[in-house]
């Protein structure tokens, strides 16, 4: 890694063209491999504007090419088209609308594309973020088809909303596979109370799969989805959720022990839990500790009436915490 995130979110215009001349020379060396999500999007972003001399027509590299970039393209064609998967709409990129050509290639790159994801979506893998997201992406095909047995939906709408599974999926392994590549290690760890918490793929899927897109998701009968919190960063949630638990437990009373398997925090008037279970974790050598399994905003009686209103601490950013 040459670069990390939060490296590419501060680049001045300097910095920015020598990360540009440095991973250009990593192209033309062929020196590609260990590349990271985030630093092939990076790429992405910038290729297709290199031209050759003052020819503005011809950019001096393809970026639809590389293999090393397909997932970053992929993500990309996937949040281009996300509202168009028939390719039948215009297309803006912002300052200007996409041709037909354009359109038509950007079809055929994201169609070869999702062929290749489907097969990976479809194989055993021993890859913890794909691993992960297929059991999410399984689990909501299972619904999906017992609602079309039940003819919630006809044949055409049913295989549609299998296509977006199958592109929210990628999404979600994108975004939790860039995640953790540049973390340097599949976990967060948070050591509070005597105690190890460990966020980790598992916890990342699960929460955005049940909890956030509710384009995607609300086929769940029962499941609610979250506002847009102060304290969480869909994007950077392992870090964020560590914020938040780290700050809950530093503003825990002092004679406070932790005898539950959650946390209750409410924003404005919406409350929300953060539950964890105590088990054997790979990520503590097999040592027991605390893994994050969900965080969503209450709705259920049976999670209200474990609100303690009369603990709390009222924290900053409208955010409250209950013990």
């Amino acid at each position: 890694m040459i670069y990390s995130k939060n490296d590419f979110q501060n680049l001045d215009d300097n910095a920015h063209s020598i990360a540009v001349s440095r991973y250009l020379t990593k192209i033309l060396r062929g020196e590609t491999k260990k590349l990271l999500p985030h630093e092939c999007e990076f790429i992405c972003s910038f290729l297709n504007h290199l031209y050759l001399d003052k020819d503005v027509t011809k950019p001096a590299h393809d970026v639809y090419q590389f293999d090393f970039l397909g997932e970053a393209l992929f993500k990309r064609l996937v949040l281009v088209y996300l509202d168009n998967l028939d390719f039948l709409k215009p297309v803006s990129i912002g300052h200007r609308d996409l041709t037909v050509e354009e359109i038509l290639r950007d079809r055929l790159k994201f169609n070869e594309l999702l062929a290749n994801w489907d097969i990976k979506l479809r194989t055993v893998s021993s890859n913890i973020y794909l691993h992960e997201v297929r059991i999410e992406y399984h689990r909501k095909l299972k619904i999906l088809s017992d609602q079309f047995k039940q003819l919630y939906f006809g044949r055409r709408l049913y295989e549609r909303r299998i296509l977006e599974q199958k592109v929210a999926a990628f999404y979600k392994y994108f975004i939790t596979k860039s995640f953790f590549k540049n973390n340097k290690q599949n976990w967060v760890q948070v050591d509070e109370m005597g105690k190890s918490f460990v966020i980790n793929p598992y916890s990342y899927v699960h929460i955005i799969s049940r909890h956030y897109m509710p384009k995607f998701n609300s086929m769940e009968l029962g499941k609610s989805f979250n506002n847009e919190l102060s304290c969480i960063d869909p994007f950077n949630l392992p870090n964020t959720l560590r914020d938040l638990i780290v700050d809950y437990f530093n503003h825990a009373p002092a004679k406070f022990v932790l005898d539950k398997e959650y946390m209750i925090f409410s924003q404005d008037a919406d409350y929300y839990m953060v539950w964890w279970k105590q088990k054997q974790l790979n990520e503590l050598n097999q040592q027991i500790g605390y893994e994050i399994r969900t965080l969503y905003k209450i709705d259920q009686q049976r999670d209200h009436t474990k609100i303690n209103h009369s603990l709390f601490y009222e924290a900053n950013n409208r955010i409250k915490y209950f013990y």
